[in-house]
C-alpha cells in the first residue's frame, strides 16, 4: 500500500499507538457515549485529557510550543484511525485552527495560546461559514472594524463544528466589504468575550459526538493584536491552509469506507442463505471486489496529495481530488456495506448504519463535490503543460 512506502517508523508506531487506544479506550464505550449525547458525555476526559496525553491535540503544533511538530501524512493517519472506530477526533481545532494560529499568527498570540491547546486545557473552532456563505465564503457578511485598540466583530457564523466545546475560535471576518476575498482577515477570539454567544446545538444525521453551533457575534471586541493576520492575502493563505484539512477530512471518509468494508466482508461470510454463506454468491463478491477498488483509489489520491503537501508543494487540485472521490467513494461503499448486511443494515444494532451517516455529513465541510470540480477545473486551467 502507497502509505507503506511513505511513512516512516515513527509514523507506523503512531498509528499503532491511535488503534490501540481506539480499540481499547474508545470502541468499549462508544454506544454509552452516544446514548448519553453531546452535552452529557464525558468530553472533558475523553477530548482533552485522553486526547491530550496521546499528543493529538498538538499534532500540527510546533514543538517549540508543546505539540508534536507533525505533518500532513501525520494529520491523515490519525483521522483514518478516527473514521474507522468513528472517533470524534476534533479535525477543525487540529488542522485549520492550531495549524493556522502556529502559521500565522504573532509571537505573543502563540506562546500564549499554542501550549495551552496542544496540553488539552482547551479545545480551538474554526468560524467561518455561514448561512448565507458556506462555499462562497467571499459573500460573507460578518464584518471586523478597528475601534481604536480594539476589533469589533459583528455577524453570525453557522455549522461550526465543535463550538459547544470550544474555548476559543478563529474567526474569519470582513474588514473591508468592498473588496470581497481581498478584504477578509482572521481573528483569535476567546468563548468568553462579551458579545460572543454560542447558540444552540444542531441537529445533525451523523457526528453526533461533534456538534455544530451558531455563533453571534454582537459589538464583539477583542484586542487589536488577536488579528491573526490581515486583509491583502490572507484568504488566499486560508485557502491553500484548508488543503491540509481536506486531507484530513478525506482521511475520516476513508475510515469510514475501510470499517463498513471490513464489516461487509465479515458479515457475507457468516451470513447464510440457500444453504451457503451469501459471499459465495457471485453478486456479493462482485460488490465487494468494487468496494476494495474503490478503498484502494482513495488512500493513494489521499496519501499523495498528503504527501506532497508536506513537501511544500501546491496541492490545490490533489487535495480537491482526493476528497472529491473519497467523500462519493465513502457514500457508495457504506450504501453496499448497508445492502449486503440485508435488513440488518438498516438496524440501529449493527454499526455499518452509522457509518453512512457519519459519511455523508463529510461531504459539505471543506467544499461540496460540486464546488470541488470547480476547484479541480480552475487548476486545469491553469497548466501550461
Amino acid at each position: 500500500m502507497i502509505e507503506s512506502l511513505l511513512l516512516t517508523a515513527d509514523q507506523k508506531m503512531f498509528r499503532q499507538v491511535i488503534r490501540d487506544w481506539c480499540q481499547k479506550e474508545w470502541l468499549p464505550r462508544r454506544e454509552e457515549y452516544l446514548r448519553a449525547g453531546p452535552k452529557e458525555w464525558p468530553w472533558e476526559d475523553v477530548i482533552l485529557r485522553q486526547m491530550g496525553n496521546l499528543g493529538v491535540l498538538g499534532l500540527r503544533i510546533p514543538e517549540e510550543y508543546g505539540g508534536t511538530g507533525g505533518g500532513t501524512v501525520d494529520q491523515v493517519i490519525l483521522f483514518e484511525e478516527g473514521g474507522r472506530y468513528q472517533v470524534p477526533f476534533p479535525l477543525t481545532s487540529i488542522s485549520a485552527t492550531c495549524k493556522n494560529l502556529a502559521e500565522f499568527g504573532s509571537e505573543d498570540l502563540k506562546r500564549e495560546w499554542l501550549p495551552r491547546l496542544a496540553r488539552g486545557e482547551m479545545l480551538g473552532a474554526y468560524a467561518q461559514s455561514e448561512p448565507d456563505a458556506g462555499s462562497d465564503a467571499p459573500a460573507m457578511t460578518t464584518t471586523a472594524v478597528l475601534d481604536g485598540d480594539e476589533w469589533v466583530i459583528n455577524g453570525t457564523k453557522r455549522w461550526i463544528t465543535n463550538a459547544e466545546y470550544a474555548g476559543v475560535f478563529f474567526v474569519v471576518a470582513k474588514t473591508d466589504p468592498s473588496k470581497r476575498g481581498d478584504g477578509i482577515g482572521a481573528f483569535w477570539v476567546e468563548r468568553d468575550r462579551p458579545g460572543l454567544t454560542v447558540g444552540k446545538l444542531e441537529e445533525l444525521i451523523g457526528w453526533r459526538l461533534a456538534p455544530s453551533n451558531t455563533l453571534y457575534f454582537e459589538n464583539c471586541r477583542v484586542p487589536r493584536d488577536h488579528l491573526v493576520f490581515k486583509e491583502g492575502g490572507a484568504f488566499r493563505r486560508l485557502m491553500h491552509e484548508f488543503n491540509g484539512e481536506r486531507c484530513g477530512n478525506s482521511a475520516f471518509c476513508l475510515g469510514y469506507a475501510e470499517a463498513a468494508f471490513e464489516m461487509a466482508l465479515q458479515y457475507s461470510q457468516e451470513r447464510e442463505a440457500f444453504g451457503q454463506p451469501i459471499g459465495n454468491f457471485q453478486g456479493i463478491q462482485w460488490m465487494l471486489a468494487d468496494m476494495s477498488v474503490q478503498i484502494e483509489a482513495a488512500r493513494h489520491l489521499i496519501y499523495h496529495a498528503a504527501y506532497n503537501m508536506d513537501q511544500g508543494k501546491n496541492v490545490a487540485r490533489e487535495a480537491a481530488t482526493a476528497k472529491l472521490y473519497t467523500n462519493e467513494m465513502v457514500r457508495r461503499v457504506c450504501d453496499d456495506a448497508i445492502q449486503i448486511h440485508g435488513a440488518n443494515g438498516v438496524s440501529c444494532e449493527y454499526r455499518v448504519e452509522s457509518l453512512w451517516r457519519d459519511g455523508r455529513v463529510l461531504n459539505f465541510g471543506g467544499g461540496t463535490p460540486q464546488i470541488l470540480r470547480s476547484r479541480i477545473a480552475n487548476e486545469l486551467m491553469k497548466r501550461k503543460d
